[in-house]
């Protein structure tokens, strides 16, 4: 069995207070600014519970630090009746309940699990049940009593007994695969398991371990989850989806051990079972489809910007969908078409800061991880402002007079224009999409003369990312494929019609690298030719900080390596490297490092394995300066912006 990986290893510092840490200089300041208003409600895992005549909703308010939040809401009116927190768990996806009404909930940072019963003053932590596992994706009850989860990075179930507290490991459902995504269980105890991101549904008998593998559907493409599993009857509804935001739906027979109907355009997440009907959400509309026969039917629209989550039955005739983000909850009446909108009585919570710019109004601005939302704030007055309706970005930078962003999943490119109102959708506006190139993070972007260029990391599953550039003078884009085959493009720059793309030899999420090291690729601008490539480091997998200095030679920086590449030469000139990284142990390597040249002192200055520091371009000697530290931009004025969690701070030379 391949080894199991630590997910989310590229930073291997501990966390701890933001301290600046280099001597003090005798104009330097660092300081603490106002928090970017980027709080908000994200809840991705729900469950409806009846109790006493009345439906409830169970879910978990997601934090960027200390402990997510679990919630008991009344659907009839979206009041609160306990909100108790989750040791050790930053969020979670998967929420259920039991026959009695007992929550189980697996969380993500340590993969830990919880328990909950009603009127109890607080869930009972039941620690991680498999060693090594930081996620639990999925849970499901049987008709026992016990609860199933499903894990990465391991791609592992377990069994969970509440009467003996005893956790049973059924060990990895897939050779090579990182993702249990989504799990429910037959009447006869039969464990279905949706598998990714490689897509597999595998049926495990619970007593004997047995797996079992359905064959998938003729033409499927695999290179996505089984995001959702729900039986239905004697059917098995699959939906399969390379992110949360959109699908297809399969139904599987499995009496008869074949599929018989497909649903595309599935855009919600969960599935719903009720006698013979499956409900799901596609496009915003609430619809049911007849198992038997295939066919579908609106019942009902809910309006939302957000992701939608179709949790259960909160009545006979009703189901209720909720926000991914917001706190939104709709009240669909199946027979009527009719529709109630609540909010949810969940208090918002700071949200990590996912992404840094410096934009054309001279305001930094920042996207929230999760939640999304475009913030500023202003260095000229300290008002910091916040926007909502948009997702989280990967990257963002400054083209000309407009704000460029790149948004997860689906690497969807907009443009902002500060000077005009906010309206989401008008302003600011999509000009890519490059979801079709089976692209998802946009991390990289750069200003390539004028030029947008944005670098991209596939989707789940996916090896591959692409150059793509969008002229805005003529509203004109290209895609550039395989201009590193096999490779993500994470970090750019540009100097003199050419722009430098750096890569990590991971795809998406849940591949294996065909190669050991990370490159650096020139493309003409004008043409989209690639030039060269080179190998700056060899050994180094991923290289995301990139620039270029007054002498047009290219610097970039992996984990712990800095280089200087002459263009002309085509080569290597000096390497520094200050620290060691375990390549072979980590589950992937994107964008880590990010790296600027200040031509007022000379200096390099830039954020890697959670520590800003600056490098001598001289003596390649490196000072830190803050840690730990997230994200990072540097402003026109030489002033560095960073942020950890939720905090941001200012450090001025």
């Amino acid at each position: 069995m391949r080894r199991v990986r630590a997910l989310l290893a590229a930073v291997l510092l501990v966390s701890g207070p933001v301290v600046a840490v280099a001597p003090p200089a005798a104009a330097a300041t660092f300081r603490q600014l106002p928090t970017l208003p980027l709080s908000s409600v994200t809840t991705p895992g729900g469950a409806v519970v009846h109790r006493d005549g009345v439906a409830y909703l169970y879910t978990v308010s997601t934090v960027s630090a200390g402990s997510a939040l679990f919630s008991v809401i009344d659907t009839r009116d979206g009041s609160r009746e306990y909100e108790l927190p989750l040791p050790g768990a930053l969020g979670t996806w998967a929420v259920t309940a039991g026959a009695d009404g007992t929550a189980f909930i697996g969380s993500y940072s340590a993969g830990k699990a919880f328990r909950w019963t009603w009127g109890a003053a607080s869930v009972t932590d039941l620690g991680t049940p498999l060693a090594g596992q930081t996620f639990i994706w999925a849970v499901a009850p049987d008709g026992a009593g016990r609860f199933y989860g499903g894990t990465s990075p391991g791609g592992r179930l377990f069994r969970h007994d509440p009467a003996t507290g005893a956790n049973r490991d059924y060990g990895q459902l897939v050779p090579g695969e990182q993702y249990v995504r989504s799990l429910d269980t037959g009447p006869d105890g039969t464990v279905y398991a949706g598998v990714g991101p490689h897509a597999h549904v595998v049926a495990v008998n619970p007593e004997t371990g047995a797996k079992r593998e359905l064959p998938l559907p003729a033409g499927l493409d695999t290179d996505q989850y089984a995001y959702d599993v729900r039986v239905v009857g004697r059917y098995l509804a699959v939906r399969f989806a390379a992110s949360a935001a959109t699908g297809e739906v399969w139904l599987h027979d499995l009496a008869r051990r074949r599929w018989t109907h497909h649903v595309p355009g599935v855009t919600g997440i969960g599935l719903v079972a009720h006698g013979n009907r499956l409900h799901l959400v596609r496009g915003g509309d609430v619809t049911a489809v007849d198992v038997h026969t295939g066919a579908t039917r609106v019942l009902a629209r809910v309006e939302s910007a957000s992701l939608l989550h179709l949790v259960g039955r909160v009545g006979d005739d009703e189901l209720l969908v909720k926000a991914n983000t917001g706190g939104g909850l709709w009240r669909v009446n199946t027979r009527t078409g009719g529709v109630a909108a609540l909010r949810a009585e969940l208090s918002e919570q700071p949200t990590a800061v996912q992404s840094l710019a410096p934009g054309p109004d001279g305001k930094i601005y920042g996207s929230g991880f999760l939640s999304g939302g475009l913030a500023s704030y202003d260095p000229a007055t300290g008002a910091v402002t916040g926007h909502r309706g948009v997702g989280q970005m990967e990257g963002m930078v400054t083209v000309g007079g407009k704000l460029y962003l790149g948004e997860y999943p689906r690497a969807q490119i907009h443009e902002y224009d500060p000077a005009l109102p906010w309206n989401p959708g008008v302003n600011p506006r999509r000009i890519m999409d490059l979801s079709g190139q089976r692209q998802d993070r946009p991390f990289a972007m750069a200003d390539a003369g004028g030029v947008l260029a944005v670098g991209t990391v596939p989707s789940s599953g996916v090896v591959g990312g692409v150059l793509a550039l969008y002229d805005p003078r003529t509203g004109t884009s290209r895609v550039l494929k395989d201009v590193v085959p096999t490779h993500s493009v994470v970090g750019l720059a540009h100097h003199d019609g050419v722009v430098y793309g750096a890569t990590s030899v991971w795809g998406g999420s849940g591949t294996e690298p065909s190669e050991r090291d990370a490159k650096l690729v020139a493309v003409d601008v004008a043409t989209g030719a690639v030039r060269y490539t080179a190998v700056p480091v060899p050994g180094e997998r991923a290289v995301s900080g990139l620039t270029v200095d007054d002498k047009g030679h290219v610097w970039g920086f992996s984990t712990c390596t800095v280089f200087e590449f002459d263009p002309v030469a085509r080569k290597t000139l000096r390497t520094a490297k200050y620290c060691d990284y375990p390549w072979d142990s980590v589950n992937h390597v994107w964008r880590d490092a990010q790296l600027f040249f200040d031509p007022a002192d000379g200096h390099l200055y830039g954020k890697a394995q959670a520590k800003v520091f600056r490098i001598d371009r001289g003596t390649l000697a490196y000072t830190q300066l803050v840690r730990p530290i997230s994200i990072l931009t540097r402003a026109p004025s030489g002033d560095l912006y960073m942020a950890r969690e939720s905090n941001f701070y200012l450090w001025r030379k």
